[in-house]
Protein backbone atom coordinates (compact mmCIF):
# COMPACT_ATOMS: atom_id res chain seq x y z
CA UNK A 1 0.00 0.00 0.00
CA UNK A 2 1.35 3.49 -0.81
CA UNK A 3 0.49 7.09 -0.08
CA UNK A 4 1.68 10.48 -1.34
CA UNK A 5 4.52 11.96 0.71
CA UNK A 6 6.76 14.95 0.99
CA UNK A 7 9.34 14.03 -1.64
CA UNK A 8 11.95 16.66 -0.73
CA UNK A 9 14.43 14.26 0.94
CA UNK A 10 14.28 11.46 -1.64
CA UNK A 11 14.25 13.98 -4.50
CA UNK A 12 17.39 15.54 -3.03
CA UNK A 13 19.10 12.14 -2.85
CA UNK A 14 18.15 11.28 -6.42
CA UNK A 15 19.24 14.67 -7.72
CA UNK A 16 22.58 14.58 -5.95
CA UNK A 17 23.62 10.96 -6.31
CA UNK A 18 21.67 9.11 -9.01
CA UNK A 19 21.45 11.53 -11.93
CA UNK A 20 23.00 8.94 -14.24
CA UNK A 21 20.32 6.37 -13.47
CA UNK A 22 17.32 8.24 -14.87
CA UNK A 23 15.59 11.53 -15.57
CA UNK A 24 14.03 12.13 -12.18
CA UNK A 25 12.33 15.34 -13.32
CA UNK A 26 9.75 13.21 -15.09
CA UNK A 27 9.25 10.97 -12.08
CA UNK A 28 6.84 10.43 -9.25
CA UNK A 29 7.75 9.61 -5.65
CA UNK A 30 5.50 7.82 -3.16
CA UNK A 31 6.17 6.50 0.33
CA UNK A 32 5.53 2.79 0.55
CA UNK A 33 4.08 1.59 3.85
CA UNK A 34 3.61 -1.83 5.33
CA UNK A 35 6.84 -2.77 7.14
CA UNK A 36 7.59 -2.58 10.86
CA UNK A 37 11.24 -1.52 10.73
CA UNK A 38 12.52 2.03 11.08
CA UNK A 39 13.59 2.09 7.44
CA UNK A 40 11.77 4.35 4.96
CA UNK A 41 10.92 2.98 1.53
CA UNK A 42 9.93 5.09 -1.48
CA UNK A 43 8.54 3.95 -4.81
CA UNK A 44 10.17 6.07 -7.48
CA UNK A 45 8.82 6.12 -11.03
CA UNK A 46 10.05 7.83 -14.16
CA UNK A 47 9.42 7.43 -17.85
CA UNK A 48 11.59 4.33 -18.15
CA UNK A 49 11.14 2.15 -15.06
CA UNK A 50 10.29 1.90 -11.37
CA UNK A 51 12.80 1.91 -8.54
CA UNK A 52 12.81 1.42 -4.77
CA UNK A 53 14.66 4.10 -2.79
CA UNK A 54 15.41 2.96 0.76
CA UNK A 55 16.54 5.13 3.66
CA UNK A 56 18.21 2.96 6.26
CA UNK A 57 17.47 3.56 9.95
CA UNK A 58 19.84 6.13 11.41
CA UNK A 59 20.51 4.02 14.52
CA UNK A 60 22.14 0.59 14.42
CA UNK A 61 23.04 0.85 10.73
CA UNK A 62 26.59 -0.11 9.77
CA UNK A 63 27.55 1.08 6.31
CA UNK A 64 30.13 -1.71 6.08
CA UNK A 65 27.47 -4.34 6.77
CA UNK A 66 25.00 -2.88 4.26
CA UNK A 67 27.69 -2.70 1.59
CA UNK A 68 28.52 -6.35 2.27
CA UNK A 69 24.84 -7.21 1.77
CA UNK A 70 24.94 -5.32 -1.53
CA UNK A 71 27.94 -7.40 -2.59
CA UNK A 72 26.11 -10.61 -1.74
CA UNK A 73 23.07 -9.60 -3.78
CA UNK A 74 25.29 -8.78 -6.74
CA UNK A 75 27.05 -12.16 -6.44
CA UNK A 76 23.72 -14.00 -6.34
CA UNK A 77 22.43 -12.08 -9.34
CA UNK A 78 25.57 -12.77 -11.41
CA UNK A 79 25.15 -16.45 -10.61
CA UNK A 80 21.63 -16.57 -12.00
CA UNK A 81 19.36 -15.57 -9.09
CA UNK A 82 17.18 -12.95 -10.79
CA UNK A 83 14.68 -12.59 -7.93
CA UNK A 84 16.96 -10.42 -5.78
CA UNK A 85 17.18 -6.62 -6.25
CA UNK A 86 20.75 -5.46 -6.89
CA UNK A 87 21.36 -1.86 -5.70
CA UNK A 88 22.23 0.74 -8.34
CA UNK A 89 25.61 2.46 -8.19
CA UNK A 90 25.43 6.20 -7.56
CA UNK A 91 27.19 8.78 -9.71
CA UNK A 92 30.20 8.51 -7.39
CA UNK A 93 30.32 4.71 -7.68
CA UNK A 94 28.94 3.68 -4.29
CA UNK A 95 25.69 1.78 -3.75
CA UNK A 96 25.17 3.48 -0.37
CA UNK A 97 25.49 7.28 -0.55
CA UNK A 98 25.27 9.26 2.68
CA UNK A 99 23.15 12.42 2.81
CA UNK A 100 22.88 14.48 6.00
CA UNK A 101 23.97 11.54 8.13
CA UNK A 102 21.52 9.10 6.51
CA UNK A 103 22.35 6.16 4.24
CA UNK A 104 20.32 5.57 1.07
CA UNK A 105 20.17 2.88 -1.59
CA UNK A 106 18.40 2.68 -4.93
CA UNK A 107 17.36 -0.64 -6.44
CA UNK A 108 14.88 -1.94 -9.01
CA UNK A 109 11.32 -2.15 -7.74
CA UNK A 110 10.60 -5.86 -7.78
CA UNK A 111 7.38 -6.89 -9.52
CA UNK A 112 4.75 -9.17 -8.07
CA UNK A 113 2.54 -9.45 -5.00
CA UNK A 114 3.06 -11.09 -1.60
CA UNK A 115 -0.11 -13.16 -1.86
CA UNK A 116 0.92 -16.76 -1.21
CA UNK A 117 -1.61 -17.08 1.62
CA UNK A 118 -4.54 -16.34 -0.69
CA UNK A 119 -3.35 -18.67 -3.48
CA UNK A 120 -1.09 -21.29 -1.86
CA UNK A 121 -0.53 -23.42 -4.95
CA UNK A 122 2.07 -26.16 -4.85
CA UNK A 123 3.85 -24.75 -7.91
CA UNK A 124 4.31 -21.48 -6.03
CA UNK A 125 5.83 -23.32 -3.09
CA UNK A 126 8.19 -25.16 -5.42
CA UNK A 127 9.24 -21.89 -7.06
CA UNK A 128 9.90 -20.19 -3.72
CA UNK A 129 11.84 -23.05 -2.14
CA UNK A 130 13.99 -23.83 -5.17
CA UNK A 131 14.88 -20.17 -5.65
CA UNK A 132 15.81 -19.88 -1.97
CA UNK A 133 18.05 -22.92 -2.39
CA UNK A 134 19.65 -21.39 -5.49
CA UNK A 135 20.31 -18.20 -3.55
CA UNK A 136 21.99 -20.16 -0.75
CA UNK A 137 24.12 -22.05 -3.28
CA UNK A 138 25.08 -18.84 -5.06
CA UNK A 139 26.45 -17.06 -1.97
CA UNK A 140 27.80 -20.03 -0.01
CA UNK A 141 31.45 -19.45 -0.91
CA UNK A 142 31.47 -15.65 -0.53
CA UNK A 143 34.46 -14.48 1.51
CA UNK A 144 33.78 -11.55 3.86
CA UNK A 145 36.37 -9.02 4.93
CA UNK A 146 37.43 -8.41 8.53
CA UNK A 147 35.39 -5.17 8.51
CA UNK A 148 32.16 -7.15 8.74
CA UNK A 149 33.34 -10.01 10.98
CA UNK A 150 30.68 -9.05 13.53
CA UNK A 151 28.04 -10.34 11.10
CA UNK A 152 29.77 -12.42 8.44
CA UNK A 153 32.39 -15.15 8.73
CA UNK A 154 33.90 -17.54 6.18
CA UNK A 155 32.00 -20.76 5.56
CA UNK A 156 32.52 -23.34 8.28
CA UNK A 157 31.00 -26.34 10.03
CA UNK A 158 29.94 -24.96 13.41
CA UNK A 159 26.92 -24.59 15.73
CA UNK A 160 24.27 -22.10 14.60
CA UNK A 161 24.80 -18.69 16.28
CA UNK A 162 21.03 -18.16 16.35
CA UNK A 163 20.46 -21.14 18.64
CA UNK A 164 22.73 -19.71 21.33
CA UNK A 165 21.34 -16.21 20.86
CA UNK A 166 17.79 -17.42 21.36
CA UNK A 167 18.70 -19.38 24.46
CA UNK A 168 20.09 -16.20 25.97
CA UNK A 169 17.03 -14.22 24.83
CA UNK A 170 14.72 -16.66 26.59
CA UNK A 171 16.72 -16.23 29.80
CA UNK A 172 16.54 -12.45 29.43
CA UNK A 173 12.80 -12.37 28.86
CA UNK A 174 12.24 -14.82 31.73
CA UNK A 175 13.96 -12.30 33.99
CA UNK A 176 11.93 -9.34 32.71
CA UNK A 177 8.49 -10.83 32.01
CA UNK A 178 7.19 -9.55 35.36
CA UNK A 179 8.20 -6.01 34.39
CA UNK A 180 6.34 -6.38 31.09
CA UNK A 181 3.24 -7.63 32.90
CA UNK A 182 3.32 -4.61 35.20
CA UNK A 183 3.57 -2.30 32.18
CA UNK A 184 0.73 -4.09 30.40
CA UNK A 185 -1.59 -3.34 33.33
CA UNK A 186 -1.06 0.37 32.61
CA UNK A 187 -1.44 -0.01 28.81
CA UNK A 188 -3.96 2.50 27.41
CA UNK A 189 -4.74 0.51 24.26
CA UNK A 190 -7.25 -2.16 25.28
CA UNK A 191 -6.51 -4.47 22.38
CA UNK A 192 -2.74 -4.41 22.94
CA UNK A 193 -3.32 -4.87 26.68
CA UNK A 194 -5.40 -7.99 26.08
CA UNK A 195 -3.13 -9.72 23.56
CA UNK A 196 0.03 -8.63 25.38
CA UNK A 197 -1.10 -10.09 28.69
CA UNK A 198 -1.90 -13.43 27.04
CA UNK A 199 1.46 -13.53 25.27
CA UNK A 200 3.29 -12.89 28.54
CA UNK A 201 1.32 -15.65 30.28
CA UNK A 202 1.99 -18.18 27.52
CA UNK A 203 5.69 -17.28 27.54
CA UNK A 204 5.79 -18.10 31.25
CA UNK A 205 4.14 -21.44 30.52
CA UNK A 206 6.31 -22.55 27.60
CA UNK A 207 9.74 -20.95 27.89
CA UNK A 208 11.44 -23.70 29.91
CA UNK A 209 10.44 -26.43 27.47
CA UNK A 210 11.50 -24.41 24.41
CA UNK A 211 14.84 -23.60 26.02
CA UNK A 212 15.44 -27.32 26.51
CA UNK A 213 14.69 -27.92 22.82
CA UNK A 214 17.29 -25.32 21.85
CA UNK A 215 19.89 -26.68 24.25
CA UNK A 216 19.47 -30.14 22.72
CA UNK A 217 20.70 -28.81 19.35
CA UNK A 218 22.97 -25.94 20.40
CA UNK A 219 26.20 -27.88 19.81
CA UNK A 220 25.24 -29.48 16.49
CA UNK A 221 27.78 -28.61 13.78
CA UNK A 222 26.04 -27.36 10.64
CA UNK A 223 27.32 -25.60 7.51
CA UNK A 224 27.38 -21.85 8.12
CA UNK A 225 27.11 -19.35 5.27
CA UNK A 226 25.37 -16.05 4.42
CA UNK A 227 21.63 -16.32 5.14
CA UNK A 228 18.73 -13.87 4.77
CA UNK A 229 17.41 -14.52 8.31
CA UNK A 230 14.13 -12.66 7.72
CA UNK A 231 12.67 -14.37 4.67
CA UNK A 232 8.94 -14.80 5.29
CA UNK A 233 5.55 -14.61 3.59
CA UNK A 234 5.42 -10.83 3.09
CA UNK A 235 8.91 -10.73 1.57
CA UNK A 236 8.09 -13.14 -1.29
CA UNK A 237 6.60 -11.58 -4.42
CA UNK A 238 4.77 -13.70 -6.99
CA UNK A 239 3.53 -13.24 -10.53
CA UNK A 240 1.22 -16.12 -11.24
CA UNK A 241 2.86 -19.28 -9.92
CA UNK A 242 6.43 -17.98 -10.17
CA UNK A 243 8.45 -16.24 -7.49
CA UNK A 244 9.73 -13.06 -9.10
CA UNK A 245 11.07 -11.15 -6.10
CA UNK A 246 12.59 -11.56 -2.66
CA UNK A 247 12.82 -8.30 -0.72
CA UNK A 248 14.34 -6.94 2.50
CA UNK A 249 17.80 -8.31 3.19
CA UNK A 250 18.63 -6.06 6.14
CA UNK A 251 18.98 -8.94 8.62
CA UNK A 252 21.54 -10.92 6.60
CA UNK A 253 24.37 -12.61 8.48
CA UNK A 254 26.30 -15.87 8.58
CA UNK A 255 24.21 -18.72 9.97
CA UNK A 256 22.60 -22.04 9.09
CA UNK A 257 20.21 -22.20 6.14
CA UNK A 258 17.82 -23.82 8.63
CA UNK A 259 17.20 -20.31 9.97
CA UNK A 260 15.81 -19.25 6.59
CA UNK A 261 13.77 -22.41 6.04
CA UNK A 262 12.22 -22.34 9.51
CA UNK A 263 11.36 -18.64 9.23
CA UNK A 264 9.79 -19.04 5.81
CA UNK A 265 7.91 -22.30 6.31
CA UNK A 266 6.62 -21.21 9.72
CA UNK A 267 5.19 -18.04 8.16
CA UNK A 268 3.62 -19.95 5.26
CA UNK A 269 2.23 -23.02 7.04
CA UNK A 270 2.34 -22.60 10.81
CA UNK A 271 2.15 -26.09 12.33
CA UNK A 272 1.12 -27.92 9.13
CA UNK A 273 4.00 -30.40 9.13
CA UNK A 274 2.97 -32.10 5.87
CA UNK A 275 3.31 -28.77 4.05
CA UNK A 276 6.63 -28.17 5.81
CA UNK A 277 7.89 -31.48 4.45
CA UNK A 278 6.80 -30.62 0.91
CA UNK A 279 8.63 -27.32 1.15
CA UNK A 280 11.80 -28.96 2.47
CA UNK A 281 11.64 -31.57 -0.31
CA UNK A 282 11.50 -28.88 -2.97
CA UNK A 283 14.42 -27.09 -1.34
CA UNK A 284 16.46 -30.29 -1.19
CA UNK A 285 15.90 -30.95 -4.90
CA UNK A 286 18.42 -28.10 -5.38
CA UNK A 287 20.42 -28.10 -2.12
CA UNK A 288 20.41 -31.28 0.00
CA UNK A 289 20.44 -30.77 3.77
CA UNK A 290 22.36 -32.60 6.47
CA UNK A 291 20.63 -34.46 9.29
CA UNK A 292 21.78 -31.75 11.70
CA UNK A 293 20.19 -29.05 9.53
CA UNK A 294 16.92 -30.98 9.61
CA UNK A 295 17.11 -31.26 13.39
CA UNK A 296 17.41 -27.48 13.76
CA UNK A 297 14.22 -26.66 11.86
CA UNK A 298 11.53 -27.20 14.50
CA UNK A 299 13.45 -25.81 17.52
CA UNK A 300 14.23 -22.68 15.48
CA UNK A 301 10.61 -22.30 14.44
CA UNK A 302 9.16 -22.91 17.90
CA UNK A 303 11.65 -20.57 19.59
CA UNK A 304 10.81 -17.91 17.02
CA UNK A 305 7.12 -18.20 17.89
CA UNK A 306 7.91 -17.99 21.61
CA UNK A 307 10.15 -14.93 21.25
CA UNK A 308 8.26 -12.94 18.61
CA UNK A 309 5.54 -11.71 20.92
CA UNK A 310 8.00 -10.84 23.68
CA UNK A 311 10.04 -8.83 21.18
CA UNK A 312 6.98 -6.67 20.54
CA UNK A 313 6.52 -6.16 24.29
CA UNK A 314 10.14 -5.05 24.46
CA UNK A 315 9.62 -2.64 21.57
CA UNK A 316 6.54 -1.22 23.31
CA UNK A 317 7.81 -0.86 26.86
CA UNK A 318 11.62 -0.73 26.68
CA UNK A 319 12.64 0.56 23.25
CA UNK A 320 9.48 2.71 22.87
CA UNK A 321 9.49 2.30 19.09
CA UNK A 322 6.20 0.64 18.15
CA UNK A 323 4.52 2.22 15.08
CA UNK A 324 1.88 4.91 15.55
CA UNK A 325 -0.72 2.58 14.02
CA UNK A 326 -0.84 0.13 16.91
CA UNK A 327 -3.71 -1.77 15.29
CA UNK A 328 -1.28 -3.23 12.74
CA UNK A 329 0.95 -4.41 15.57
CA UNK A 330 -2.06 -6.01 17.25
CA UNK A 331 -2.91 -7.81 14.01
CA UNK A 332 0.60 -9.26 14.02
CA UNK A 333 0.33 -10.17 17.70
CA UNK A 334 -3.00 -11.92 17.12
CA UNK A 335 -1.33 -14.13 14.51
CA UNK A 336 1.57 -14.84 16.87
CA UNK A 337 -0.89 -15.70 19.64
CA UNK A 338 -2.56 -18.40 17.52
CA UNK A 339 0.73 -20.20 16.99
CA UNK A 340 1.90 -19.57 20.55
CA UNK A 341 -1.26 -21.17 21.92
CA UNK A 342 -0.66 -24.22 19.72
CA UNK A 343 2.96 -24.34 20.86
CA UNK A 344 1.95 -24.35 24.53
CA UNK A 345 -0.57 -27.14 23.96
CA UNK A 346 2.12 -29.17 22.18
CA UNK A 347 4.86 -28.62 24.80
Amino acid sequence: MSRPTDSAAPQNVLGQHFRLAADWNSGQIEASTGGFSDASVFRVENADRTYCLRRWPVTQTSSARVLAIHQLLAVANRRGVAAVPVPVRSDSGTTLPEVNGEFWQLEPWMPGVADFSTTPHDQRLKSAMTQLARFHNAVSDWLPTSKVSQWFQPASLSPSPTVGQRTRMIDGYASSVADFEAAIVQEHDARFRDVGSRIALLFRTAHSAIKRELMAVQDLPVPLQPCIRDVWHDHLLFQGDELCGIVDFGAMATDSVSCDLSRLLGSLFGDDLASWQRGVSYYESVRPMSEAEHRLLRPLDRSSVLLSGMTWLKRRYVLRNTPDDISRVCDRLDAILVRLTSLVLDS
